[in-house]
């Protein structure tokens, strides 16, 4: 695959990231917890100034690049919109959300007038409905309850569009609970050295590491199976089981490394680590996707460097 990204992209990434540290950052994440209102007077004009609602990942490889780093910019510092649901549809279209089934929640549907639900199980499509405002739950803050409402049409690609870009806004969280636990072992002194001098800490940091960068290289691989048309549904769960065990590996040992601060909310890796877990458990967890991606193995075959056939061509 390509490794280059093109530059209006790196642009594109570049102008999120400096828009939204001017305006807070992390800061601007923990604010709106504590008033969601902050989210329409704060964020929407800023997300409208970007040209978010213009992007369509579908319109070719630049367009899908910009997509997916400005996504990752949002996941650097957990920004509290929801910009995966608004990506994953066409320009100008509702935000899509992925469910399995009945859902309960949705993170920030209260944005929207209008939403669309494509079931992961079986590709099928209906209005999404929210029932009131945002009712914050500890590790879900901006969760809205919601029903199903009438069919609808489903966008091309909506499932593994909205994976890709959900790998990527994790990436960008990934990256920066990453970077606070290395600066964090370097700063911190114990015995008169600094903690990064101890094995323990080493072997965590080069776990948590390579956890960001496996998510980083397959998310990039699929973006571009994805851009050529040939991704499938069990690449799309590939992923996200990447995805999720990534960032319970680059989690769990960033809070081992600040172990000296404790599990205390006003570090920036708990707030990272509180407003990842909706969209690492919606619409399906680990167990659920690691079974999903195996049924799709079976039923498509897998590209990796030693293909798996799907099952009806073994047989044969």
């Amino acid at each position: 695959m390509k490794r280059e990204w093109p530059a209006d992209a790196l642009d594109f990434e570049a102008s999120v990231e400096a828009a939204l540290r001017g305006r807070g950052g992390i800061e601007l994440t923990r604010a709106a917890e504590a008033d969601p209102s902050l989210r329409e007077s704060q964020l929407r004009p800023l997300i409208e100034s970007l040209g978010f609602a213009e992007i369509d990942f579908r319109l070719g490889e630049i367009e899908a690049a910009a997509a997916a780093l400005g996504a990752k910019a949002a996941g650097r510092v957990v920004t509290p919109w929801p910009l995966v649901a608004q990506l994953a549809a066409p320009a100008g279209e509702p935000p899509v959300y992925l469910v399995a089934g009945t859902p309960r929640r949705a993170e920030h549907l209260d944005l929207f007038e209008s939403a669309l639900a494509v079931d992961v199980r079986d590709g099928s499509c209906r209005q999404l409905e929210g029932l009131g405002p945002v009712a914050p739950m500890p590790l879900d803050p901006f969760g809205v309850p919601c029903r199903l409402g009438e069919p609808a049409r489903c966008p091309v690609d909506a499932v593994v569009g909205q994976v890709v870009l959900s790998a990527y806004w994790v990436l960008g969280a990934l990256e920066t609970a990453t970077s606070l636990s290395a600066a964090y072992a370097v700063e911190r002194n114990q015995f008169d050295r600094p903690i990064a001098s101890f094995g323990a800490i080493q072997w965590r940091l080069a776990d948590l590491s390579g956890a960001q960068v496996a998510l980083s290289e397959l998310a990039g691989f699929t973006l571009a199976k994805l851009i050529d048309g040939s991704a499938t549904l069990a690449d799309a769960w590939g992923l996200r089981l990447t995805m999720i065990e990534s960032a319970e590996a680059v989690l769990a040992n960033a809070h081992q490394v600040l172990g000296a601060i404790g599990l205390c909310e006003e570090h920036d890796v708990t707030v990272i680590d509180r407003h990842l877990q909706g969209v690492l458990r919606r619409p399906l967890g680990r167990i659920e996707t690691n079974a999903a991606l195996a049924e799709r193995v079976g039923a498509e075959g897998f590209d990796l460097l030693y293909p798996v056939a799907p099952r009806a061509t073994s047989a044969a």
